[in-house]
């Protein structure tokens, strides 16, 4: 497990400073790479040893937006792991309140 800190910047919001949809994957993305690096080993790594980690299925449940500024920490957890599978399973929290934005 985990925890990636994230602010938000302004780019990543529409005109009325909440997060748009898409940027919650990139979050995802930038936990996983650091959930990666905590097992010892970078992405980079993986690739030139021949192991790839195609992304072949993903979904998000949004709860509650994230907006501008916020701090968020996103918690990444291996929830499942085959010879050929890595599930990669998500939280998002806004840091402030501990509140869960998505998942």
């Amino acid at each position: 497990m985990s925890f990636t800190k994230i602010i938000v910047r302004y780019g990543e919001t529409d005109a009325m400073g909440v997060v748009h949809h898409a940027n919650y994957y990139l979050y995802f993305e930038v936990a996983r790479e650091d959930l990666i690096k905590e097992l010892g080993i970078s992405y980079k790594e993986l690739e030139e040893s021949g192991v790839m980690l195609p992304l072949v299925e993903t979904q998000c449940k949004y709860i509650e937006a994230a907006k501008y500024d916020d701090n968020l920490v996103v918690e990444a957890t291996i929830s499942q792991l085959t010879p050929v599978k890595v599930k990669v399973a998500y939280v998002i929290r806004r840091e402030e309140d501990n509140k869960i934005l998505a998942k």
